[in-house]
């Protein structure tokens, strides 16, 4: 039951019903479901796995939101107040996944839902923008994901989720659905017109392809060939269609995002202690030789300006160096176990977290919530799979990643 309604909770998340059917916003869902499923697994769940702050990750994310809240309040209580609802309903789904995700089974069922959700999302996308497709228009979804980097974001985010269904799943029907499903993703992502998406889809696409040994190589060659062609057949002239720029490179908008870092940094060594706030970055930038109402388009150099500099570290600590030190463990786990469902897992949950990454360092990302879901369902793998599930010769080279955040 608890299990049950935290997937529906996710579904919610990724689906965004408030969105779709605007009468439900008085009504709470996710944070409504979250409490329930909350609920429902502090008195019915069979408590699994380690503590919840025995993980040194979950430790940094603790403290991250914990600066969070406080930069928000020095502005004024109010604001502090919507920060910490953000980061409970964050906080809540956070713990759950990783509390419940127990083992592979269930870690394939929350990315199914995720799945349902950003399929509505690139479905209603591809309905308006791709189909009646008008060049100079950048494809884009709703809610969260309005915007077209944003949804280039999660789409680049999802697709080693997808891929992690493909090389997990025995039925041969299923494997080549999700392979579709995976193509359909990318295929939106050409048409949002994004710097960051074609190279965050460049990225993830070899990453997947590379690792998918369990889809044949012929296919595989076939897919590079057709996402090669794809990225600068359509993705590029889809860019170089946009009226805001004039090339790939050397135009307004990448120019003033360096004055926007630069000005991040001046920030946060003014602001060392708590930055100048959550959301505060654009109304500020000017303050620090940047370009008023401008976002920094860096989540580092973002997260560090508006949360301050040990905010900024427990960030990092929280959710950058895990894809360096994930990069490591893999490293190990393909040497020993390359075959088993627990590496093909962890491999392709890291995988999405460097998408993820290769997104954000170029945008403005550290409130999504594919973020914390990606990063719960690692810990969860790292802890209930990998640490317990692989035979000892494979713990014992572990045990030398043990000092890292994960």
């Amino acid at each position: 039951m608890a299990f049950f309604l935290l997937c529906v909770t996710i579904f919610i998340m990724f689906f965004q019903p408030t969105t779709v059917f605007p009468q439900l916003e008085q009504y709470q869902p996710l944070r409504n479901s979250a409490l329930i499923a909350l609920m429902a697994y502090i008195l019915f769940e069979e408590k699994k796995g380690a503590p919840f702050f025995s993980i040194k990750l979950n430790r940094y994310f603790i403290l991250f939101a914990i600066m969070q809240i406080l930069s928000s309040s020095k502005i004024w209580i109010q604001s502090g107040i919507e920060t910490f609802n953000l980061w409970i309903r964050l906080g809540l789904v956070y713990f759950l996944v990783f509390k419940s995700a127990v083992n592979v089974a269930r870690i394939k069922w929350v990315i199914f839902m995720i799945l349902l959700g950003v399929g509505f999302l690139t479905y209603i996308s591809i309905k308006f923008f791709v189909i009646n497709y008008v060049p100079g228009t950048r494809a884009c979804g709703f809610g969260w994901y309005e915007n077209s980097n944003d949804l280039a974001m999660i789409l680049v985010s999802v697709i080693p989720l997808v891929l992690l269904m493909v090389n997990t799943s025995k039925n041969i029907l299923l494997k080549y659905l999700f392979l579709g499903v995976a193509g359909v993703f990318a295929f939106n992502i050409l048409f949002t017109s994004s710097r960051n998406g074609l190279l965050g889809l460049s990225c993830v696409g070899i990453l997947c392809l590379f690792f998918s040994k369990k889809v044949p190589k012929f296919i595989r060659g076939g897919l590079l060939l057709v996402l090669f062609a794809g990225v600068v057949g359509i993705g590029v002239a889809n860019v170089l269609s946009r009226g805001d720029l004039s090339g790939l490179t050397g135009d307004s908008s990448s120019e003033d995002r360096k004055l926007q870092w630069k000005a991040g940094i001046r920030m946060a060594i003014a602001n060392p202690l708590f930055g100048v706030g959550r959301g505060e970055f654009v109304y500020t930038a000017v303050d620090y030789q940047g370009v008023k109402g401008l976002a920094p388009h860096n989540t580092i150099i973002q997260v560090f300006g508006e949360t301050g500099i040990p905010g900024g570290i427990f960030f990092v600590l929280f959710a950058v160096f895990p894809v360096f030190e994930g990069w490591k463990m893999l490293k190990k786990l393909e040497k020993n176990k390359p075959d088993t469902e627990e590496t093909i897992t962890f491999r392709f949950l890291l995988i999405a977290l460097t998408g993820f990454w290769v997104c954000a360092f170029f945008g403005n990302r550290y409130q999504e919530y594919i973020l914390f879901v990606i990063l719960s369902l690692l810990a969860a793998a790292k802890t209930n799979l990998i640490d317990k599930e692989v035979t000892a010769p494979l713990k014992n080279t572990l045990r030398q990643s043990e000092g890292g955040v994960l």
